[in-house]
């Protein structure tokens, strides 16, 4: 059967009239979706949700409220720092040592690359806690920082008493794996972890230092608490 002319332009009418309601329809839909979208947030970490391995016992099991402790160290340029240097900042913690040959050479630059990206941002400091402070030296570490570019106003290389730098490893960044039997305050052995620290002193990720992937995730996920810091 052969459809008339005018028949044929009204069906073409509405054929364009619904292509045109459907189109208005999925782009609203769409963009309702991502108005109501939930922002993505980061998990706030605590001891119970880490590897054993990495928490004091006496912290294991502690499933609320997990905080950063006081400190109490000394930077590369002999500044002595403590918490209250940092509070209210984004924090990103690492453990390194500075004859290490193999991780931390990843590592420091995956750190270069955070501090580039945020590049005289006030709201963040890097933390790099030497795993040798009987060799790291503030001599050694300023020597480290210049030949590694760290902006010694935004990331530290921190070195201080083994006991002190053990028990922040220990009970508030779970950054070292203990040694079982063997362990004491001057053994340190240090993971490739890059631990993400939000303005209140709350762990919100770690972040495998020497896989670049992981380092450009971190960078990507520092805005996500950036509105808290100061």
């Amino acid at each position: 059967m052969t459809v008339p002319k005018s028949t044929w332009k009204l069906l073409k009418s509405e054929y364009l009239k619904i292509g045109i309601l459907l189109v208005i329809f999925v782009t609203g839909v769409t963009a309702a979706y991502l108005i109501q979208r939930p922002e993505r947030q980061l998990p706030i970490l605590n001891p119970s949700d880490l590897n054993p391995a990495l928490v004091a016992d006496s912290l294991e099991g502690k499933g609320m409220d997990h905080r950063v402790a006081e400190f109490d160290l000394v930077d590369q340029t002999g500044t002595r720092r403590s918490a209250r240097d940092v509070e209210g900042k984004v924090r990103i913690v690492s453990y390194f040592f500075t004859t290490c040959p193999t991780i931390c050479v990843d590592m420091a630059a995956g750190l270069r690359k955070v501090q580039d990206a945020y590049a005289g941002d006030g709201r963040i400091r890097i933390l790099s806690h030497t795993a040798m402070p009987e060799y790291d030296s503030v001599p050694i570490l300023a020597d480290y920082a210049a030949r590694n570019g760290c902006d010694s106003a935004q990331w530290w290389l921190l070195t201080g008493e083994p006991e002190e730098l053990n028990r922040l490893a220990r009970t508030s960044y779970f950054a070292v794996l203990e040694e079982g039997q063997g362990w004491d305050e001057h053994s340190f052995i240090h993971t490739e972890n890059l631990v993400l620290v939000d303005a209140k002193g709350r762990l919100r990720g770690y972040y495998d230092g020497t896989d670049p992937k992981a380092v450009d995730q971190l960078i990507k996920d520092i805005p996500l608490l950036l509105p808290d810091a100061r």
